[in-house]
């Protein structure tokens, strides 16, 4: 099941997402623009929290943010389901393009990505602490 972020998914996305990214990992004070109009922050569950997902939908396109999913998760469709999610209120809005940025040494996460139409568009260099980033677009439409 896929739900809307709540007050009390804070502190554990917190703490995920330093887990999974300890050098780039995002605090509490960035975490709780989940409750900011324009943002859209999900969580997926079956029976315990499995990951969550943020986008920015405020501008003519939507922007995602993050995607975490549980170490024992992993691989089994959770990403997928985050991400379809997003594109989905993406699409409802009417965004006509979704961008994000991808560590260049994140293999999984761009095999992700790519398996849903999202194409490289350029190389920031330095953009995460430890790696570079490809920036990535899909069209909506």
């Amino acid at each position: 099941m896929i739900r809307k972020m709540e007050e009390r998914d804070v502190a554990w996305a917190c703490e995920l997402d330093a887990l999974l990214f300890p050098d780039a990992a995002w605090g509490e004070e960035e975490m709780r623009e989940a409750f900011l109009p324009g943002r859209r922050f999900i969580v997926a569950e079956k029976g315990e929290r499995l990951g969550w997902a943020a986008m920015d939908v405020r501008g003519a396109r939507a922007h995602i943010l993050s995607i975490d999913v549980e170490p024992r998760s992993q691989g089994q469709g959770v990403g997928s389901s985050l991400l379809f999610s997003l594109l989905s209120s993406a699409r409802k809005l009417e965004k006509g393009r979704c961008v994000l940025e991808a560590s260049c040494s994140n293999a999984p996460a761009l095999a992700l990505y790519e398996k849903f139409g999202f194409r490289a568009k350029g190389r920031v260099r330095g953009y995460y602490p430890s790696s570079d980033a490809f920036i990535m677009e899909k069209d909506l439409d």
